[in-house]
């Protein structure tokens, strides 16, 4: 039985790059030992599914981990409330004095007419309005979110979790998870470059100079492409939001600090990162299998689903990526674990 040691001394690297596995090199044992590869494979998924297991158990046992995100959506929905009558107050001014008859503003001649009338210094007050609520809804996902991960630490290291933790967490990670949500926010963006060859081309396109069909095949390759590289980027950032909380680092430091996490751990992320998406999209499915061609009956069962995501998935995500980094971090309790060589 050996101990586990902490990533950076269970993964050491030589100088270039090549790991080292009890004083041999990875690439030496894959050349001559096969089966070792092997049997590191299979204790490696052996070790992710233990952890899905206990994460899973310590759930049970805190069932109050789902409260920072029952508190942001509850939140969400009330800023979103907020903002829409502070818009759309500051737009009565221009809707005439008939602006009690909302039905009329259906009819898209009707909207058309009213923007027309409109010019940008009109527009500027919802523009503020909107992008404000923006940074809002920012700033209290990021304050819940912190305090989500302080939760599952709690519950992690003590057994039990308890809302005062969620409220510790947040003030004291909101601003710099809101710093870090905004830089990967940024990043992600920076993958719509993808979408200007196939501008360029519909643009040719609109002028007569090119075919309508290679146009929107641009446009659909780079939206291909920018979806591809935002589900990279969502993948290998994944844990930045763990380092910046349960390490105490700022917005840079826990890219930093995540990408390295990824680059050690590439399996465990991966896999872990497959399990969750897998999880809601056969949540989403089932409810949209179930109500197929009725709409009260899929109203119903996408509230059901919402609130699973919400109770049970969410928290529960959160803990497993929250023991994940914790225990290849060495953050928990050293176990005792089957020496795979």
């Amino acid at each position: 039985m050996a101990k586990r040691l902490k990533p950076s001394l269970a993964n050491p690297r030589s100088a270039s790059g090549t790991e080292i596995i009890g004083g041999k090199s990875y690439k030496a044992i894959a050349a001559f030992w096969p089966h070792e590869t092997e049997d590191r494979r299979r204790n490696e998924m052996e070790e992710i599914g233990k952890l899905i297991g206990k994460g899973f158990g310590i759930w049970k046992k805190n069932l109050n981990l789902c409260v920072p995100f029952i508190f942001s959506g509850f939140a969400s929905i009330l800023i979103v409330a907020a903002f829409f009558i502070a818009m759309f107050l500051a737009a009565m001014p221009f809707l005439g004095e008939d602006w009690t008859h909302l039905e009329d503003l259906e009819d898209a001649e009707v909207m058309e007419g009213l923007f027309a009338g409109m010019d940008w210094q009109d527009f500027l007050p919802i523009l503020i309005l909107f992008l404000g609520m923006i940074v809002v809804l920012s700033l209290v996902g990021s304050y819940f979110n912190a305090g989500a991960i302080g939760m599952a630490r709690q519950a992690l290291v003590e057994g039990k979790s308890r809302t005062s933790a969620m409220w510790s967490a947040g003030r004291k990670h909101f601003w710099n998870m809101f710093l870090l949500s905004l830089i990967m926010g940024l990043a992600t963006m920076a993958g719509l470059i993808f979408l200007l060859p196939g501008m360029g081309q519909l643009t040719l396109a609109l002028s007569g100079n090119l075919d309508n069909l290679e146009g929107l095949g641009m446009i659909l390759a780079g939206f291909m492409l920018f979806i591809l590289y935002a589900l990279i980027l969502s993948v290998i950032l994944a844990l930045a939001p763990y380092a910046l909380v349960l390490e105490g680092a700022g917005p840079v430091q826990a890219i930093r600090a995540g990408i390295d996490f990824f680059r050690y751990n590439k399996f465990d992320v991966l896999i872990l990162w497959l399990v969750v998406m897998a999880l809601s999209v056969v949540l989403q499915m089932i409810g949209s299998l179930i109500s197929s061609g009725n709409e009260v009956a899929y109203q119903l069962l996408s509230l059901a689903t919402s609130l699973v995501s919400l109770l049970v998935l969410a928290p529960l995500a959160n803990l497993w990526w929250t023991r994940l980094y914790m225990v290849r971090k060495g953050m928990l309790k050293e176990e005792e674990v089957k020496d795979p060589w």
